[in-house]
């Protein structure tokens, strides 16, 4: 599903909201330029992502915050609060990040003697990582085989490109197509809902004639 897409509730977390309102370790759902948003704290951080799961578009408000992270509701897929990225399957894309600015009130921080006051406003959307190569450490295997074409076949390889690895990957499987999220066959699929092609997570990939 995609977030900008989905429908908007909750306050305009451009136009700012206080602090008080998301307490350690709650979430609030709104929006910024019609894109759901969910804005999460951890300690003393907040962070804003996208508010729909890129699995099955679960809302992840429902879910729950751990640590940076937080987890869907739906099939426990992990999200990175601080990233976006995907930390643990089935989700085959991360969610989007904003910049989160905090305004403290001093003047009423003075008064009350407490130190979270204040105002948070969600504002430009961040642009990820720029994917440059990482530098692999020494001992780091010339190339790997995957067993298992399933989900958690493709974010291993997913996940090793990731991290800069940048040898042959190869996976190997009983199937005859490529990753396939394999739940919603006995779901979507059997009841005709979902074709066969949404249910790849990538698409086929045809090495070109020489």
């Amino acid at each position: 599903m995609s977030e900008a897409k989905a429908e908007c509730h909750g306050p305009d977390l451009s136009q700012g909201i206080e602090l008080s309102t998301v307490p350690d370790g709650a979430m609030l759902l709104g929006h910024v330029r019609g894109e759901p948003v969910l804005l999460a704290r951890s300690g003393e951080e907040l962070f804003a992502i996208g508010a729909v799961c890129t699995h099955y578009g679960a809302p992840l408000d429902q879910g729950l915050v751990v640590g940076e992270t937080v987890r869907c509701p739906w099939h426990h897929v992990r999200f990175s609060l601080r990233t976006g990225r995907v930390l643990l399957a089935p989700a085959p894309d991360p969610v989007s990040c904003w910049r989160v600015e905090i305004v403290f009130d001093p003047a009423r921080q003075f008064t009350t003697g407490k130190n979270w006051i204040g105002a948070a406003y969600v504002r430009e959307k961040v642009i990820g990582p720029s994917g440059r190569p990482r530098s692999i450490p020494a001992g780091t295997p010339e190339s790997v085989i995957i067993v298992g074409g399933g989900v958690a076949g493709n974010a291993a390889a997913e996940t090793l490109r990731q991290e800069g690895y940048s040898g042959p990957v190869m996976m190997l499987s009983a199937d005859a197509s490529i990753p396939c999220d394999r739940p919603n066959l006995s779901k979507g699929y059997l009841a005709g809902t979902a074709s066969e092609e949404s249910n790849l997570l990538h698409e086929q990939f045809v090495q070109p004639d020489r």
